[in-house]
């Protein structure tokens, strides 16, 4: 069985036609403005433990960094060369899938993007933070974020994989950038020195804000669905 016959396969199971609540829940789950007060928290904690305005401007700067390779590296340079269909727009299933609000998607879809963004967001905070909870959640938000993108029938596995695969080493190559400017610019007498700031406590804010938006994404997914 070839790679396509098995993402064919598992896409096809992955996708289904489920209740309304759940089409609503995921659509909404995968809009990246349904994150923006989780985003907020983050970059709050991030300057709140720079302590000063150089430290701030450049943990700001490799965040920046790490979503801009992260986001066009698969948009502007993969996607162009692989030319790769979504599932949504592969002529041999598309007519297998089911559809929330008749979306389809580019017609490329290798990497995904947001597989890339997840997973780099969630490797940068764990490097950073070195928290279990911090961690957990990144990985859980960028996990969920990955399967919305299946269960809509725009991404195919491998297309998941490969895109946090690339934001996995996207996040560990500008932590290793970000950590020799602090070297470099801050000159901290030990990195271990400079990098307790950020593992000083568990920033449970940044749990606290996710449950929340799974709550609310929740109870508006049931209540809109309600005939």
């Amino acid at each position: 069985m070839s790679l396509q016959e098995i993402d064919n396969s598992l896409i096809t199971t992955i996708n289904f036609d489920g209740p309304a609540a759940y089409d609503l829940f995921w659509w909404m789950y995968t809009d990246k403005w349904t994150w923006i007060p989780l985003a907020l928290v983050v970059v709050w904690y991030l300057l709140r433990q720079s302590r000063d305005a150089k430290a701030a401007l450049l943990v700001v700067a490799a965040f920046g960094l790490l979503f801009a390779l992260s986001d066009q590296i698969p948009t502007s340079l993969i996607k162009p060369l692989a030319c790769r269909l979504r599932p949504s727009h592969n002529p041999d299933i598309l007519g297998l899938l089911s559809y929330v609000n008749d979306y389809h998607g580019g017609l490329y879809g290798f990497p995904s993007n947001h597989a890339s963004n997840g997973f780099a967001a969630a490797t940068f905070l764990t490097l950073l933070f070195r928290r279990r909870i911090t961690s957990a959640v990144a990985f859980l938000w960028a996990c969920g974020s990955c399967y919305s993108r299946m269960y809509l029938g725009v991404h195919y596995v491998s297309d998941i994989l490969c895109g946090a695969l690339l934001g996995v080493a996207l996040a560990f190559a500008v932590f290793a950038l970000y950590r020799h400017a602090c070297l470099r610019l801050l000159k901290p007498d030990t990195w271990e020195t400079f990098a307790a700031r950020y593992r000083t406590h568990e920033p449970l804010g940044i749990a606290g804000i996710f449950a929340v938006t799974i709550v609310v994404l929740a109870f508006l997914s049931f209540y809109n669905s309600i005939p």
